[in-house]
Formats: structure tokens, sequence, C-alpha cells
């Protein structure tokens, strides 16, 4: 009974193994290939900033550090993803890879392999000013400020730009000019004067800034 046992285990690891092993060739191969596929992707963003000498077009250098502390903290310092929080949160990098090298993206492995080509593949390989225009673009932040201001993003004021913001890519419930997005602002500007911290990176809702 306990060698029937003992060849059920061996059995049960080397499938688990072979499982793992599988399951890493294949995300090694697509890495592979978005490595190959990324400087053609980012082509115009790179061109638009100048092989990442310039910020994107439409926004100054204080909106963007705006943009970026309320999505994105430690762009500048991390490699594509912040491993305090690699597949619970979205770095503004895995966001671009979501949008540029997934047709469906679905939760689970996709976290995983869009993790793994923004550390490997966009992070290596492309400029964080083309990042931040790829960003800007697959997200929709120039037709989402004519939708909902009547304005170019660069006409945004402040307080426009702002509510732009806190939609945090989800205007079916934070649309500008509900309650929703109100608060979310009211949190946000809580945040940038040093009122309240960010509970980690996965703190997108900036809880402690309720209230």
């Amino acid at each position: 009974m306990a060698d029937i046992k003992r060849r059920i285990f061996y059995v049960v690891v080397a499938v688990a193994v072979a499982a793992f092993l599988g399951l890493f060739g294949y995300e090694a191969v697509s890495v592979a290939f978005a490595r190959v596929a990324t400087p053609e992707i980012f082509a115009r963003y790179e061109a638009e900033t100048d092989n990442g000498a310039s910020l994107p077009a439409g926004l100054s250098r204080e909106r963007i550090e705006t943009l970026l502390a309320v999505q994105d903290p430690s762009f500048w310092t991390h490699d594509g993803v912040d491993w305090s929080a690699p597949l619970t949160a979205t770095t503004v990098t895995q966001s671009v890879v979501k949008r540029l090298y997934f047709e469906n993206f679905q939760k689970g492995f996709s976290k995983i392999r869009q993790t793994l080509i923004a550390r490997f593949a966009v992070a290596p390989l492309t400029s964080k000013n083309a990042q931040l225009a790829a960003f800007i673009d697959v997200n929709g932040f120039e037709p989402a400020s004519q939708k909902w201001f009547g304005k170019t993003l660069a006409e945004l004021d402040d307080d426009e730009f702002l509510s732009l913001v806190a939609t945090n890519n989800n205007p079916k419930d934070y649309a500008p000019g509900t309650q929703a997005n109100a608060e979310r602002v009211r949190r946000i500007e809580k945040y940038l004067a040093g009122l309240c911290e960010r509970r980690g990176f996965s703190d997108v809702w900036l809880e402690s800034c309720g209230g």
C-alpha cells in the first residue's frame, strides 16, 4: 500500500513539473515574439517623442507627474512592473501591453504574460516617454477629452484634467460630472496635497483619502 502511494506521489510530482515546464516554455516563447514585435509596435510613439527625448505632445511635465502620481507612482524608476503588487495592480507599462499585445485579455495566465512582456520586452526596448505616449493613446485620453469637455487634451484646465484622470479608465462608473468622479477627484486632491497616503501601489482608489 505504501509503495502504491509513493508511486502515485511521484506521478503527481512529475505531472506538476511537466506542466510547469510547459507553461514556462510557452511564456518564454511569448516574450521572445513580443521582443521581436516591440520595435515596430512602438515606432510611432518613439517618433512622437523624438526617440524618448520629449514628453508626449499636449501634456506638460506637471500634468504628466499628476497622472503618474495617481496611475503609477514609481513609473520613472521601475522596470515595467511594480514588484510590490505585480499581479494585482497595473503599471503604465503593463496597461500598454494589455492594449497592444493582446486581442482578448483574460485574467489569470494573461496577467502573467502581460507582466513578463512588460518587464522583458517593453521596458528594456522602449523609452519611458514612448511608453507614456502609448498609454495616453491606447487609453483614449484625447477622444475622451473631446467627448466630455469639447476640448483637446492640451486645452483642458486643471480641474478638467484632474476629472479626466479620475475616470481611471472607467468612464462607465466614473464619468466626469458624476458623483463618483467628483469623490475621486476630491481624494486625488487630498493625496496630491500630502494630506493622506496611498496604501501601496494597488490602492488605486486611495482608501485612506476618503472620509
